[in-house]
């Protein structure tokens, strides 16, 4: 036999082949197609390569011959081309700005990272997994190549839960979202369930926080357990962390005599309630018994989590019969604390479920599933309308769009017909090994094979085949059929014949084309391609949000070329240490502070990393106490609160985190933390304990850009001797373009200029330069206190990263920041020649503004905050964008004064006296006027006046931007006709209020109000709508 060892595209290949000889036995070149046996761990030849095989050496008898061979592949030079072809091609959809418009010369370096790109592409697509890798399946790889192939990357945000819509804000896949949440919901019996999708580690996470708060609920003075047995432990104590849970492993082997009593122990004589946390399939391969943990229910206040990430769709859809052993049936429902967790149908109840996709491995898409009721409340943010009840906030769209259009194509029966398929390869792998005396058992819950035993050959030639070690040195072969089962028969038929001379019996599954038989319906691909039109024209005015919307119509068509290939995991662990590596340069970390004081991980946004930040923090210092600003993002909050140990739930005195009120331009008052914290010290003095702080320093506030001045912070504690112990930096949009100064150390240290060094920052990708939905944390853990779930990511984020980073230099992040200020001075300059109230900070890209009327608001996607709204110069908005925003508002107020010239004249003839007419603009004094005469308003006809103002705001109202004021000429208000707009581009009549000296005029007032609403609907193009209060007459 020929043995060839072979470099191939940064993979190491060994392929196994018959020798062929000359008339003289020894042949020194061979041109082979594809051999039937082809056995590497990272690599499998295409099927369009050609080896060129040079005889090094012939040994006699059955020794191997040492080969040097040569891959050539025709189609190379073709596929380098392609990433080029596609980045010109998508010219006519760029949206340019100072950095991408140079792209288009053909001399530009990003010409250099295209024809980097051309290789990866070339080397990836021709490297495929080995037959029983875990690794994507066909189907869920061409579900990439059709994204891509509609539009996508585009730039998005799946903001919030798929039920909670923001019409301003169309960039996302929550229609999609939603349907796939109910599809997977019904197959547990709850299709009304909410969730979303998310990364593993989140929808794990964020399922255990439900139920502590479901907990909470019922048992309000009982602090809730975290029990486990093989449920991942690296998740386990990052849950122990996040929400303050307290912990407990135990061993589902047991007796049931044993665990009771271990846990009688532990939950105060079965007082406490239990949050159980199954896994039915985990990195070892193990599964936990839940049928013991629904026996533990009969004595136990349990509610059970179920991690069902490779399980879901076998157990769901696979039908259940007395010669097939699959797990036990899952139900999702709310707890019934009064019945155990096995159903009278013989299912076991679970509360909340993790699932995934088929072959899915932790990087890929997880869902999280629980009742609707179930869980607690969270308030609604005005900045997204809608409550902030996941954890990350901020998600990447594609995800959950990829995961419904899987869905969608396969179905329940497409499903069950793959199952099928895994289920009789699975059973000729095993006669297989059978025959090859080798230990192996199967999953109830997967349709894996877990290898117990083996020698060291076999043991090298199983993960040849793609074969995973566990850390139990279990060895797991995972089905798929990104192989023929008649290839892989041929494989394993010619493997035999080296290793034991005879070849086995048994049927050959049948092989099905299951990319073909179940493809997208083409009208969801049509809607979706009609959906990216309408977001190419959108992004261009959406300039609410701090997201460049602009770099992914340049880079979104190359990103997508990679969409249906899978990305080597050693480039993905290679490339995410240099970029990590990159960073911490940037804020000044040392090569060897790099490799053993500071740890970095890619995050899936700033909300977690600032929930790592937050505990990695107190990892250093777990009795701290945590600051941050009123003004800091609103996602912080929702961390501290999600924590009991630092709400102090189960122990007495205040919470251990506070926020601080602002200066007027949003930074944090450093009078009120000193209070605050001296306040808090002196409480730790009286409790024996060491005082320490925590502080979250913003870096660039969400909606006032607002920098917390640490210099000063840090003196004014000092000199009140206050040491802070600790400080994290959120820069989500600012580091994305520069350090900002800012420069890590170790706890305690400072500069030689006196600023403080920080111990830890949040950075976002998908803000100043628009990649994915993605983001790094980095912090001072020299005994790994930062939490390592980032192996839950997507390898797209380090892609994307690497790709971005290579595009982008330091100097054009300079020049990008330059124009987005440069275009805020001229938006602040512009709104101030029409009179528009503004605020600004300094060298801010955010100009913060007088609510405008809500259309306007929808029209350019703007976040409103109490009487405000922001208007954030991004890279993708141009002075184009500016002028018509501009345009628009001074568009309103010319309306005004063509309707007010109109009715002027008939209303000081009606009130007998002259009369000016003025719109009322929410941040003006005379709305606080306004505002103020409520206390004394009454409906007309009760002169006794019970009949009070409905329960309305007046300030909301005014909000508006539509209400208008009549006043003399000693400016004295006579009349507020009140309106307020929509996001519909409709007027909604309000209430008339008016001086009770002027009740005999009642008629005409209300006349002249439907009047002047008519004409003001009529010139804005706006219609009107009523409702019982319209026009109802009120005075003062």
């Amino acid at each position: 036999m020929f043995r060839c060892i072979q470099t191939y595209a940064g993979a190491i290949m060994e392929c196994i082949t018959y020798p062929q000889f000359t008339d003289d036995g020894i042949v020194s070149t061979l041109a082979l197609e594809r051999p039937q046996a082809c056995r590497s761990s990272k690599a499998i030849v295409a099927k369009s390569d050609i080896l060129l095989i040079n005889v090094i050496s012939v040994q006699p008898s059955d020794s191997d011959i040492e080969l040097d061979c040569e891959i050539h592949n025709p189609a190379s030079a073709v596929e380098n081309e392609i990433v080029r072809e596609t980045f010109e091609s998508s010219r006519s959809q760029w949206i340019d700005d100072s950095i991408i418009s140079q792209w288009r010369n053909p001399q530009h370096r990003i010409h250099n990272v295209l024809s980097e790109m051309g290789v990866l592409y070339n080397d990836w697509k021709t490297v495929k997994p080995a037959p029983f890798a875990l690794a994507s399946d066909p189907i869920w790889l061409d579900t990439g190549r059709s994204l891509a192939n509609v539009g996508l990357p585009w730039a998005n945000n799946q903001v919030n839960l798929p039920h909670d819509i923001d019409t301003s804000w169309p960039f996302h896949f929550k229609k999609f979202e939603a349907e796939v949440i109910q599809a997977k919901g019904a197959r547990v019996g709850a299709p009304g369930s909410t969730g979303y999708v998310t990364s593993y580690a989140e929808s794990n996470l964020y399922c255990i926080r439900a139920l502590q708060q479901e907990l909470k609920k019922q048992f309000p003075t009982e602090r809730p357990l975290l029990v486990y047995d093989h449920f991942e432990s690296d998740y386990i104590n990052s849950a122990s962390q996040l929400f303050g849970l307290q912990i407990q492993h135990v061993s589902l082997s047991s007796t049931l005599d044993v665990l009771r009593h271990r846990l009688y122990s532990v939950t105060a004589h079965e007082a406490r309630p239990i949050i159980f946390a199954a896994t039915l399939c985990n990195s070892n391969a193990e599964h936990d018994n839940i049928s013991v943990i629904a026996h533990l229910s009969q004595w136990f206040p349990v509610i059970l989590h179920v991690d069902a990430f490779r399980s879901f769709d076998y157990i769901t859809t696979y039908p259940r019969s007395r010669d097939r052993q699959i797990g036990e049936k899952l139900t999702l429902t709310t707890r019934n604390f009064e019945d155990t967790l096995r159903s009278e149908d013989g299912s076991i109840l679970a509360s909340t479920i993790v699932g995934g996709g088929l072959n899915h491995s932790r990087h890929d898409p997880a869902f999280a599933l629980k009742p609707a009721s179930l869980g607690g409340k969270y308030k609604r943010v005005a900045y997204v309308r809608a409550s902030d009840a996941t954890l990350s906030g901020s998600r990447d769209a594609i995800a959950p769009l990829w995961l419904a259009l899987y869905e969608k194509r396969l179905g329940k029966r497409g499903l069950r017909d793959i199952h099928q398929y895994f289920l009789s390869l699975r059973t000729f792998m095993m006669d297989f090994l059978d025959h090859q005396n080798i230990a192996a058992v199967t999953s109830p819950y997967a349709t894996d094979i877990i290898i117990k035993s083996c020698t060291q050959e076999q043991k090298q030639w199983i993960l040849s085949l793609g074969g995973s070690v566990t850390p139990n040195q279990d060895i797991v072969l995972s089905m798929n059929f990104r192989f023929s089962a008649r290839t892989l028969c041929s494989l394993l038929h010619t493997d035999l014949l080296f290793h034991c001379g005879h070849c086995i019996s048994g049927s050959v599954p049948c092989d099905k084309d299951f990319v073909n038989l179940y493809p997208i319906p083409q009208d969801i691909l049509s809607n979706l391609r009609t959906t990216l039109q309408s977001w190419q024209i959108r992004t261009r005015s959406t300039a609410g949000y701090p997201l460049h919307l602009g770099s992914y119509s340049a880079l979104g068509p190359i990103i997508g070329l990679f969409w249906d290939l899978d990305i080597p995991k050693y480039w993905v662990e290679s490339k995410s240490q240099e970029l990590l590596s990159f960073r911490m340069e940037s804020f000044g970390v040392t090569c060897f502070e790099r490799g053993t004081l500071f740890k970095g991980a890619f995050t899936n946004g700033s909300t977690m990393g600032n929930r790592y930040g937050i505990m990695t923090a107190l990892k250093h210092f777990p009795e701290a106490f945590v600051y941050f600003s009123a003004e800091t993002h609103y996602s912080v909050t929702k961390t501290v609160r999600d924590c009991d140990t630092l709400t102090r739930k189960w122990a007495t005195g205040r919470p251990r985190y506070s926020k601080i009120r602002c200066n007027s331009n949003g930074s944090i008052c450093v009078e009120a933390l000193l209070e605050q914290a001296i306040d808090d010290k002196k409480q730790c003095i009286e409790a024996g304990i060491e005082y320490h702080m925590i502080l979250l320093v913003n870096m660039g506030t969400t909606f006032v850009g607002a920098k917390d001045n640490l210099s000063m912070i840090y003196r004014t504690l000092l000199e009140a001797g206050i040491q802070i112990s600790f400080i994290h930096v959120d820069g989500a949009l600012d580091f994305g373009f520069d350090a900002c100064g800012v420069k890590l150390g170790p706890c305690g240290a400072v500069s030689t200029d006196g600023t403080p060094l920080v111990q830890g920052v949040t950075i976002s990708h998908h803000k100043a330069l628009g990649s994915v939905v993605s983001g790094e944390v980095i912090c001072f853990s020299p005994q790994n206190q930062l939490p390592n779930l980032c192996c839950s990511l997507n390898p797209r984020i380090i892609f994307e990263t690497w790709l971005y980073n290579r595009v982008y230099e330091p100097s054009d992040l300079a020049i990008m920041l330059n124009d987005c200020r440069r275009n805020a001075s001229y938006l602040e300059e512009s709104l101030g020649t029409i009179s528009v109230a503004t605020r600004r900070n300094s060298q801010s890209m955010i100009v913060v503004l007088e609510r405008p009327p809500s259309w306007i608001v929808e029209d350019f996607s703007l976040r409103p905050e109490d009487d405000w709204v922001h208007f954030i110069t991004m890279p993708h908005i141009s002075r184009e964008t500016i002028d018509r925003f501009v345009d628009q508002l001074a568009s309103i107020d010319r309306q005004f004064s063509f309707a007010f010239s109109s009715m002027t004249y008939l209303l000081s003839n009606t009130l007998g006296r002259t009369i000016k007419l003025k719109r009322i603009r929410c941040c003006s004094a005379l709305a606080k006027r306004v505002s103020d005469i409520t206390e004394s308003i009454v409906l007309l006809e009760d002169v006794r006046g019970h009949n009070t103002f409905p329960d309305l705001s007046i300030k909301s109202i005014v909000r508006g931007a539509i209400s208008a004021v009549a006043v003399d000429d000693h400016d004295e208000i006579q009349v507020v006709f009140l309106a307020s707009s929509n996001r519909d581009q409709s007027i909604h009549a309000g209430p008339v209020l008016a001086r009770n000296n002027i009740t005999h005029v009642k008629a005409e007032i209300v006349d002249i109000s439907r009047l002047l609403l008519g004409l003001l609907a009529n010139y804005m193009k706006a219609k009107v709508s009523i409702d019982s209060l319209s026009y109802e007459f009120y005075t003062f």
